[in-house]
This record gives C-alpha cells, sequence and structure tokens, in this order.
C-alpha cells in the first residue's frame, strides 16, 4: 500500500508497521507550528535550496510511549520534508502529488533523554520519476568561548545553556534573510565561517526520504528538467559540510 505524501502513510521501517505521520496543512504553516524554512545557497557556484528546521526537539519532548522507536524522528523529520517539497514545488497542500515509495533512517550517535537535535537537509538525487531527500538529525557543541559566553558564566554556567547561545548566533545570521526575497547565501560569507568555527557539530541520525511523483491518477510522472536545475542535488559530503555551519 501506497498512499500520497499528504496522507503520510509510511511501510516497511524496522520495527514500525504503517505508521502513519501527523498531517500539516497551510493553517498549521501560517500559525507557525511547523518552523521549517527552506534556504538557498551558494557552494563553489552552484546554487542549492537547503532545508532548515530550527526548532530544538528534545529527544524526552517526543511520544514517551515511543520513545526508543524511529518512528518518533520518522514522524518529526517527515513533517520538515513535507514543508520543504510544499515550498519549492506547489505552495498548496492538495497538489503534492508524491509517494513515498522508502525510507531509511540511520543513527550515528546514541540518543539520551536529554539530548535536543534540530533538522537540516536537501535534495540529493534525482531520478526520472523520483527525488531523494536526506535529513540529519543534529546538534552543537561549544568549541571557542567568547567574551559574550564568559559574561554569563558569571550566573549560569552550563555546559547546555552555553550550547544554546552559540547555536542563537546562526539564527540571528538567518534573520537577516527573508524566506521569500530569493537572497542567495555565500557558504564564503565571513560571518557564516566565524560562527561556524565556534562550535562543533554533533549527528545523531540521517534519514532519507525517496519519493515518487505522481499524477492525478496516481500514474508515476516525469520531473521537469526546469525543477531540477532550480533546485539541484546536492552531494551527501557538501550537505555535511552546510551542516557543520548551520547546526
Amino acid at each position: 500500500m501506497q498512499a500520497r505524501l499528504c496522507a503520510y502513510v509510511l511501510h516497511d521501517l524496522p520495527g514500525v508497521h504503517r505508521y502513519a505521520l501527523s498531517s500539516i496543512n497551510q493553517t498549521q504553516l501560517q500559525k507557525g507550528i511547523v518552523e521549517s524554512r527552506n534556504i538557498k545557497v551558494n557552494v563553489d557556484g552552484n546554487v542549492y535550496t537547503l532545508l532548515y528546521e530550527p526548532k530544538r526537539v528534545k529527544f524526552s519532548d517526543l511520544d514517551i510511549l515511543k520513545i526508543m522507536f524511529h518512528a518518533n524522528h520518522v514522524k518529526h523529520c517527515g513533517d520538515s520534508v513535507i514543508c520543504y517539497i510544499l515550498k519549492i514545488k506547489s505552495k498548496d497542500v492538495f497538489k503534492m502529488n508524491y509517494l513515498v515509495r522508502h525510507i531509511d533512517i540511520t543513527f550515528d550517535k546514541p540518543l539520551k533523554y536529554e539530548n535536543a537535535y534540530k533538522i537540516i537537509g536537501a535534495v540529493t538525487n534525482y531520478g526520472s520519476t523520483s527525488l531523494t531527500v536526506t535529513l540529519f538529525g543534529v546538534g552543537a557543541e561549544s568549541i571557542v568561548p567568547d567574551n559574550e559566553t564568559d559574561v554569563h558564566l558569571l550566573r549560569d554556567n552550563s555546559k547546555v545553556d552555553k550550547n544554546k547561545r552559540k547555536e542563537k548566533n546562526i539564527e540571528r545570521f538567518l534573520d537577516q534573510y527573508e524566506e521569500n526575497d530569493d537572497t542567495v547565501i555565500s557558504v564564503n560569507d565571513k560571518n557564516l565561517q566565524e560562527i561556524a568555527q565556534k562550535k562543533k557539530c554533533i549527528n545523531y541520525f540521517t534519514v532519507k526520504y525517496t519519493l515518487v511523483q505522481v499524477d492525478e491518477s496516481g500514474t508515476k510522472s516525469t520531473i521537469d528538467e526546469q525543477f531540477k536545475n532550480e533546485h539541484k542535488p546536492m552531494e551527501i559530503e557538501k550537505l555535511k559540510e552546510l551542516i557543520n555551519i548551520f547546526c
């Protein structure tokens, strides 16, 4: 059984049987329930569309009854993918004609109860009728103290709070750009590089979604070349380099 992306029926996951993702609609997007934003980034002269989910999700905040199941992370990542595709493809949740063909999730580092992560990803491959979106669940640790951190140490010396302040640096940088103004951010931006040098990225897990485009009758349809050129697939290694900057 397969279902359109807006129905979110996923299957054949290890330990998960026909697990259904929660749906996202345009009202939720407008209310800010889904925080995912698309960022255009210039890497080596090529412009890519990066999926960036700034909302940090605590492992302990996920469904306590399913706390040890992959489905928790698949659900959260699925919400981000839906928002990503919605913004680059149709702008209309009812015209997102995709089937979820395959999902693969691997864990690179065990998640502890108190850990938190955010989602970063991009399109990494195209077929004739399919595309693959690869997402990483990432966190960050501070590696270079700055004056701001030293001041805060007087009232709070917790490692967690210091890392949160570091993460806010990238948020402040991105706040300079409106998502819909077609601004392209250079990966070589001096301020961006300085932010990246002050932290170490932690990759907790990787999720790959393979989606198939279909027409109204449910038949596979070819993804047009214009769309592929506007949203170029990114090599995994280049995506990891961006993650080390935006984590």
